[in-house]
């Protein structure tokens, strides 16, 4: 408005002053401490020596106003004649910044200030930017519980003319919290389950009562949600008040609904299905007739419909859906308009600056000229993070003018995949360990994988180097070998020694049972040596050696379905080990393991998982087992071959007991894991169960020791995966009938597992 009410003056001034056109004879300029005349100048329509006219100081003004520079422009005139005028240019120039300064805040500290809002030195301080910094800074304690905060900017000036000091004086006032909700005109639905739904919460010793203005208007609309879930589709807020108390220090809210009626389901039909039939596409329906019709089951519902016709390849299919009343019954139809089916033109990968692109093109299922599929491609995605070399996998549709669709896989990599170690590391059944180690997963870009690992210390020694091919002669064919050397002591005793090498061949991608399976056989040969006397338990058929050659066969059968295979939230896994000791060398027995995992996601971004092994040992045909105390069964705590926290190490089994309690064991784990930060951080409570028996015959499930507890997870960059678990066994690890003593409690450290 000043810049408008200065033209119009000023060209009003010049047709009464003026009548004729005038040559501009001079231009002072005034005000400038900070900005160049020069620049001024340059910035002017109107120019001395030249013709003056209305629309040139009209350009003027305005230009210099969309600098930013400047809060006033004012023209004034010096002197006039008949053909010649002179002008005075009086400026008022915004500040510059030279520091900036925060006073009275306690609550919140600078740097979280300096985080929120951009204000730098030399910038330039006008009104409207010292205003959005306030907001910025009023938002902040808005979002802390703190809605009476006053901040008021104040312009210092300084030696330096045209610099300024901003400070912005701060009274953070007090935290408001809320005193009370109140529901009005709900008649059906109990003022209890309101209170529960509804996010903002009246203030209490266990928390806090915060009011926030945004999320307080996101959780009425929540409140509405929640009635349509219950069969009350008309339900609306009739009003909603907020206010605060006299000393300004309580909030109470007051909200009227109008409930409405409650519908219930009733038929569902379909239209224009020639693709899909009735029956089909009825059993994706959730809502069952004559129940309450939940609008959140209902557009579920919906959307496994469409998704059926995606999973066929329909991707362009149009399903809307038209509800017809009958009193309080709602009957549905379904409305389909098929479309084509998509055909896959080309698949790119982007973003793997790292990786290989065959490497992640073999984990694709979808292939160029075949139809798409839905589940195909979330199952591509499942296994490209399989690999564990990205932190992102983002598909990505782009469809063409011919009906063909392009598919994208956008991919993040990793910054650190591997891992080099040199120092210390704890191993809980030995203590502090000196360590050198690198793992490269991705070695060469190419999906193999590179070990080199030593560790040494006064009773713990490991060397070994490993090398896995994972896709050799570009076939889902798997070739590893590793050479090793281990030493460990027990209890400054028992020794276990072991030098030798396994190579192994694997095959993924097959056909039956289904593609989800893989095999992956082995052969050991290695030279075993465990420095405790030998015994033979007739009644058990075991003998127990102290020292010999191990020549050994495995085969792993897998069926994996994780979505993730760190901290994975849905999906499950399923390994079958079978080994056979005896081809040739002095041991002699069958060994095999059964183990299964699961995990699915609970609200609140909660997942329940539970994993179960059960193993065996016995001898070859009628012989005996003759075996090395090493490899008998032994669990407790979390270096076993299954968890049982609360306990020592290896409390149960053949190492510590009588070799014959080694022959089976069951353990099994039920876990409730929290991600505080994705992929990073994670809280979990568990409760392990498991106990070791003399053979298949012995096997007691109501047996079974018990430890409960819970855990901290951390994922360190370049270190893996440090685990934190405080637990208690709730048995007597001696399995005294007449005496039951709980274990107590135990803390557990572990490095690169989940819970």
């Amino acid at each position: 408005m000043k810049f408008r009410y200065q033209a119009l003056l000023l060209a009003g001034l010049f047709c009464y002053v003026l009548p004729e056109a005038k040559v501009l004879d001079s231009l002072v300029i005034e005000g400038l401490s900070v900005n160049s005349p020069n620049m001024v100048r340059n910035s002017l329509e109107i120019r001395e020596g030249k013709d003056l006219s209305t629309a040139d100081i009209q350009e003027s003004i305005k230009r210099l106003y969309s600098l930013g520079l400047f809060s006033a422009v004012d023209f004034f005139i010096i002197t006039e004649n008949d053909s010649a005028v002179s002008l005075r240019l009086k400026l008022q120039e915004f500040p510059v910044c030279e520091n900036v300064e925060y006073s009275g805040n306690r609550k919140i500290k600078v740097k979280d200030f300096e985080e929120a809002v951009t204000i730098k030195r030399g910038q330039i301080v006008s009104d409207n930017f010292l205003h959005g910094i306030k907001q910025k800074l009023l938002d902040l304690y808005i979002d802390k519980g703190y809605n009476l905060a006053e901040v008021k900017p104040e312009l210092i000036e300084t030696k330096i003319p045209g610099n300024v000091i901003v400070k912005f004086n701060i009274n953070e006032g007090v935290k408001v919290r809320v005193k009370s909700v109140v529901f009005k005109g709900n008649k059906e639905v109990k003022t209890a389950r309101l209170e529960r739904k509804f996010k903002t919460k009246e203030s209490r010793w266990w928390r806090a009562g915060e009011f926030k203005d945004d999320t307080y208007k996101a959780h009425l609309d929540t409140l509405i949600m929640f009635y349509n879930d219950l069969g009350y589709l008309d339900a609306s807020i009739v009003k909603d008040s907020v206010w605060l108390s006299d000393s300004r220090k309580d909030i109470f809210v007051e909200i009227t609904v109008d409930e409405g009626k409650m519908y219930y389901v009733g038929d569902f039909f379909f239209k224009g299905n020639r693709i899909m039939d009735s029956d089909t596409l009825a059993s994706k329906i959730s809502l069952k007739k004559g129940k309450p019709f939940d609008k959140s089951r209902f557009e579920m519902s919906k959307y496994m419909v469409e998704n059926t016709y995606r999973e066929e390849g329909y991707l362009w299919v149009n399903v809307s859906d038209k509800r017809n009343f009958r009193g309080d019954t709602i009957d549905v139809v379904f409305d389909i308009a098929e479309g084509k089916s998509a055909i896959v033109r080309k698949i790119d990968v982007k973003g793997n600056s790292k990786t290989m692109e065959k490497v992640i093109r073999r984990q694709i299922d979808l292939l160029p000229g075949k139809k798409y599929k839905q589940s195909l491609m979330m199952r591509s995605r499942q296994k490209i993070y399989a690999l564990n070399y990205f932190s992102d996998v983002k598909p990505d549709l782009i469809p063409n003018n011919d009906g063909t669709i392009d598919l994208v896989f956008e991919i993040t990599e990793k910054d650190n995949i591997g891992q080099l170690q040199v120092g210390a590391a704890y191993r809980g059944e030995n203590d502090f360990v000196g360590t050198f180690s690198t793992s490269i997963p991705n070695f060469r870009g190419a999906g193999q994988e590179l070990k080199i690992n030593l560790e040494y210390g006064k009773d713990h020694r490991d060397m070994r180097l490993g090398f896995v091919e994972p896709w050799a002669f570009d076939i889902p064919l798997s070739l590893s070998g590793e050479l090793f050397y281990s030493r460990n002591v027990y209890n400054d005793r028992d020794t276990a020694q072991s030098t030798g090498f396994v190579i192994g061949a694997g095959r993924s991608k097959l056909k039956w049972p289904d593609d989800h399976f893989t095999l992956h056989g082995s052969y050991q040969l290695s030279y075993e040596k465990t420095y405790t006397d030998a015994d033979t338990i007739k009644d058990a058929n075991l003998v127990v050696l102290e020292q010999g050659l191990l020549s050994r066969a495995s085969l792993k059968i897998e069926r994996y379905d994780l979505d993730v295979p760190l901290f994975p939230t849905n999906g499950s896994k399923l390994t079958i080990t079978p080994q056979i000791a005896g081809l040739g060398g002095d041991f002699m027995y069958f060994k095999g393991t059964l183990g299964y995992e699961h995990y699915f996601p609970l609200p609140l971004k909660f997942v329940m998982g539970s994993r179960s092994k059960f193993g065996l040992i016995t001898g070859l045909g009628s012989n005996d087992v003759e075996i090395s105390r090493y490899d008998l069964f032994r669990i407790g705590g979390v270096y076993g071959d299954g968890d049982l926290r609360g306990y020592d190490d290896y409390e149960f089994g053949g190492w510590y007991n009588s070799p014959e309690n080694g022959l089976s064991m069951f353990t099994s784990t039920l876990e409730l894991r929290y991600p505080v930060l994705d992929q990073q951080i994670y809280l979990g409570a568990f409760a392990d169960v498991g106990n070791t028996w003399s053979g298949l015959s012995s096997i007691n499930l109501g047996d079974l020791r018990t430890g409960v507890g819970f855990g901290l997870r951390i994922n360190v960059p370049m270190l893996g995966i440090m685990g934190f678990d405080f637990a208690w066994g709730l048995d007597d690890p001696r399995g005294n009938v007449l005496d039951k003593e709980p274990n107590g409690f135990q803390f557990h450290f572990l490095m690169n597992r989940g819970f």
